[in-house]
């Protein structure tokens, strides 16, 4: 039997594989898999940062006026927490996202480059269809009654101020739910890990709102889950963002309702509950509705079972860099246009084609299948 079968190739050199190098203890208590920070130690400098610097910007505001903390929900004055909030939000997650992980501020979600603007009025578009199709369901049943305010100049007048808060409210949310610390935990978990753990997060913060009910608390959670899943699609934070502002601004300003059991005064239209509060939601608002469970659950699943939505080209490209920001191996960068619901979900370099990107610079619905 030729020797080369079975021992070394006759006249060449035999190979030595050389085992990766023996990580200490200590080493593994900083660095994950990925010889990066892991999540733990990220998500504390996260924490302390965004305190530094909300603390920072609340001394220097209190300098001018009195604590905003202190005055209504619905003022202007009480704005000034959430842009605060917002900056501190948006700082820290930069400050470690160049300056820590060595990656571009752009991961945050929040880029400008092609596409954000139509996945902006995606996600206004959706927020108004969904809760105006929930309202003549309502209608229709008998379950509401709906009229003009009586003082409408009064309501008009107040539209750019609730527009404005629930703008900075939303984007504040995203920010911590489907923000950095998602990619993070993302990173050092899974992807269904990390958004199951801040969608319940997000559930336990709205857990002691007023007039809360169970059916409340079970469409607050879904809620999140869809906006996970959209940031996950997208890969940007415009469209949940967008979503977000546009649910609580319409179901509460324009329609009437109370926003997750709470009340704003001024909306547009008068809402007057007539029938079952299974299906108006009764106090907490369309929230509380199981109208909304359906439409939660369908869009999710139906996301789910078909990803839709990709992000764009640049937006692909810039992750497919930065794989382990989505726990992927860095030796295996995400096919663009891949849903990246799950680390197994990624094609491996060279499988499919060029047509499977998207190569326009837009997010738009795909028909063809995608594995999740």
């Amino acid at each position: 039997m030729d020797e080369g079968l079975l021992g070394d190739i006759p006249g060449e050199e035999p190979q030595v594989v050389e085992s990766p190098p023996r990580r200490s203890l200590i080493h593994r208590a900083f660095r994950n898999r990925f010889d990066h920070w892991r999540a733990g130690w990220r998500l504390l400098f996260y924490m302390i940062l965004v305190y530094a610097l909300g603390e920072g910007g609340s001394a220097l505001i209190k300098l001018f006026m009195a604590d905003p903390s202190e005055a209504p929900f619905a003022s202007w004055a009480h704005s000034v927490v959430w842009i605060v909030a917002t900056c501190g939000l948006i700082g820290a997650a930069l400050i470690l996202l160049t300056g820590l992980d060595r990656r571009p501020g752009a991961l945050l979600g929040l880029g400008f480059s092609s596409g954000w603007l139509r996945e902006l009025g995606a996600g206004l578009a959706a927020g108004i269809g969904a809760t105006g199709f929930l309202v003549v369901i309502l209608l229709l049943s008998r379950s509401v009654t709906l009229g003009l305010s009586p003082d409408l100049a009064e309501s008009l007048s107040s539209m750019p101020r609730y527009l404005f808060l629930f703008l900075v409210a939303a984007t504040v949310e995203e920010l911590i739910f489907r923000g950095y610390p998602l990619q993070v935990l993302a990173e050092g978990s899974r992807r269904w890990i990390a958004g199951v753990l801040l969608c319940a997060l997000f559930t336990l913060g709205h857990a002691d709102n007023p007039d809360v009910t169970v059916i409340g608390i079970a469409n607050i959670f879904l809620a999140s889950v869809m906006l996970t899943v959209l940031y996950f699609q997208t890969r940007r934070l415009w469209l949940p963002i967008a979503l977000h502002l546009s649910w609580n601004f319409c179901q509460s300003w324009l329609w009437g309702f109370d926003v997750s059991g709470i009340k704003i005064e001024g909306q547009l239209f008068v809402m007057t509950p007539t029938g079952s509060e299974l299906l108006n939601g009764g106090e907490f608002g369309l929230e509380g509705s199981i109208l909304s469970t359906i439409l939660f659950s369908a869009v999710t699943l139906g996301l789910l079972a078909k990803p839709m939505l990709r992000p764009t080209a640049d937006v692909a490209a810039l992750w497919a860099a930065y794989p382990a920001g989505f726990g992927l191996s860095p030796t295996e960068p995400p096919d663009a246009g891949s849903s990246m619901l799950d680390a197994r979900s990624a094609h491996p370099p060279g499988v499919g084609s060029e047509s499977d990107a998207i190569d326009d610079g837009q997010s738009r619905i795909e028909d063809r299948e995608s594995s999740i």
